[in-house]
């Protein structure tokens, strides 16, 4: 029971990780794969967070 109720939460764990809302040039720039790359470190800390 505890597993169930733990996972009826884990979903919340990311609502505070806003959208990535860039244009991504083509090729892309450093700085735009910087932004991805740090959302993507935002949302792995995000998810790793216990309730």
């Amino acid at each position: 029971m505890d597993l169930y109720n733990a996972l009826q939460t884990t979903s919340a764990n990311s609502n505070g990780v806003s959208p990535l809302t860039i244009s991504i040039t083509d090729p892309p720039t450093q700085s735009e794969v910087q932004a991805i790359v740090s959302k993507l470190d935002e949302l792995i800390n995000a998810l790793r967070r216990n309730p």
